[in-house]
């Protein structure tokens, strides 16, 4: 059948507006209506990460912003002028229809058709032949019909978060390493609306740069795989990771995509730090929490019990040329901090960082979770970036590593003296507990930076969470143990050595901090 689907046109992002209403919105409504929108979600949290990519590069290949003064007169404007976003589609007719005969959006029409399957290989959580079913029960067997809308906002998950593992070769080649995101967390700065939220991610660039371009912009691809070095930032935010190619059925006059093809794409050839602006880093630390030498830097990650708010200083506030070159934010942080020096943002303005990330198997081919968490990021704390504040948090981090650590190690001992297996139950009761005291301990001693006051009192609340939440973790946990006779008294030896662990991580904590509170505070 002839079909289109016109993706600048056609709705097909997912939506919420300001007042709480989901929809759907095509590419140009997308932009002229971002101050009603609050955010983009998507089915899942990659597709979430992977729509808000793509939408950065149309951004910038549109708007910029090239210099600093571009990038102001944007955010003080109350919406995005339509003409840049109309100049722009007008240069590349057809190139945003999802079912172009020659250059169908983000796919590869040289792939031969007689290749197609199942539409489902583009969605992680269905069982396709091998695959393990992870979230559902559907099989192979099963019909699986998409609208074009979903269809695109797979395809573009696809090109950023398909695992890895064998796919059906274009001739012969049917091996592919995971798709770039499954590499790191994906930080996204978010606003009070979806403008701000672009804006805010959107790093300094110019579109007459001739030597990038994103994928729909570039020659379309042959449908052998190949691998290369990126050519600029839009070209790694669309990255094609994958050939794909959409077929199109007609169900009762409306077009719906149940088969596709699904082939190793291109292979990104760059390390991961040299080139991804969306992540955070860190190097590998010794046993006395310094640097190893030489270390390659290597992207934060999401852990699915631990939060991602440990990684606060790598997110909020390290740079790598600092002289400790062992973390470094995402760049929109460091610009973010540029722009509050420039007064375009006010220092009491708190964010929130969106993380997102997909988990796989250790072949890589099979996803077993997504993930997303928020922190926030207080605008007078990012702009310090440094010294004392990123010692502040780092040691507030610290504590609560040692303080977890100090749990395990009571379990452990515990569990070898009864010669009983180990479980993980304590760090459960542990963890989750506490992201949402440490998000108020950021916003309160951003709050004490922005006022000027003693940030002591704030260090002494995060001190007391800590002990509490570990203490009660540990109670909890020994109670539910119903531990008589030996098992009781071993059970106490080993919560008195858990409670003198506790008292030596919190006078550690005092320590450190002394160092780093303001000459005011003293």
């Amino acid at each position: 059948m002839t079909a289109s689907f016109n993706l600048i046109t056609e709705p097909w992002i997912p939506v919420v507006h300001l007042d709480g209403r989901p929809g759907e919105a095509g590419l140009s409504e997308l932009f002229t209506s971002a101050h009603d929108i609050r955010r983009i979600v998507g089915e899942t949290p990659p597709m979430t990460a992977a729509l808000h990519r793509l939408v950065l590069a149309l951004l910038h290949r549109a708007y910029g912003p090239a210099r600093s003064g571009d990038w102001g007169a944007l955010w003080k404007a109350e919406s995005f002028e339509r003409e840049p976003l109309s100049t722009y589609f007008a240069r590349w007719p057809g190139a945003f229809d999802l079912f172009d005969p020659q250059r169908p959006f983000l796919q590869c029409a040289a792939l031969p058709a007689v290749k197609k399957s199942t539409v489902a290989k583009l969605i992680p959580d269905r069982a396709v032949g091998n695959n393990v079913t992870l979230f559902d029960h559907t099989t192979a067997g099963d019909r699986i019909e998409l609208t074009p809308a979903a269809a695109a906002r797979w395809l573009v998950t696809a090109h950023a978060y398909d695992p890895g593992g064998m796919k059906t070769p274009a001739s012969t080649i049917k091996s592919s390493k995971r798709a770039p995101c499954n590499n790191f967390a994906v930080v996204l700065v978010e606003g009070g609306n979806l403008k701000e939220t672009l804006l805010l991610n959107a790093t300094r660039y110019d579109p007459a740069d001739p030597a990038d371009a994103p994928t729909w912009e570039r020659p379309v691809p042959p449908a052998e795989p190949d691998r290369r070095r990126r050519s600029g930032w839009t070209d790694l935010l669309t990255w094609p990771s994958r050939r794909v190619l959409l077929v199109p059925d007609d169900r009762d006059g409306t077009p719906v995509v149940a088969e596709a093809v699904l082939s190793p794409g291109t292979e990104l050839v760059d390390k991961v730090a040299d080139v991804e602006f969306m992540a955070a880093y860190r190097t590998t630390l010794t046993a006395s929490g310094r640097p190893k030498a030489e270390a390659p830097m290597l992207p934060v990650r999401l852990h699915p019990v631990r939060g991602v708010w440990r990684h606060s200083v790598e997110l909020l506030l390290v740079d790598l040329w600092q002289e400790e070159r062992s973390r470094q934010r995402p760049r929109a942080l460091k610009e973010l901090a540029d722009r509050a020096e420039r007064d375009h943002i006010p220092g009491d303005t708190v964010f929130t960082l969106r993380v997102f990330g997909q988990r796989l198997d250790k072949n890589a081919s099979v996803v077993e979770g997504y993930f997303e968490e928020a922190v926030p990021a207080p605008v007078a704390l990012i702009r310090a970036g440094r010294g004392d504040v990123a010692g502040l948090v780092g040691a507030a981090i610290e504590l609560a590593d040692e303080a977890g650590a100090a749990l395990r190690a009571f379990q452990r001992e515990y569990h070898k003296e009864l010669r009983a297996e180990p479980d993980v139950t304590l760090d459960l009761a542990y963890w989750p507990v506490l992201p949402r005291p440490f998000a108020g301990f950021l916003r309160s001693l951003n709050d004490a930076r922005v006022a000027g006051t003693p940030e002591r009192q704030v260090l002494k609340d995060w001190r007391r969470v800590v002990d509490s939440v570990a203490r009660r973790a540990a109670d909890g946990w020994a109670t539910g143990l119903d531990a008589r006779g030996r098992d009781l008294r071993a059970l106490g030896k080993h919560q008195n050595g858990l409670y003198k662990r506790m008292r030596q991580v919190l006078g550690r904590f005092d320590v450190q901090i002394a160092k780093f509170l303001t000459k005011g505070d003293e």
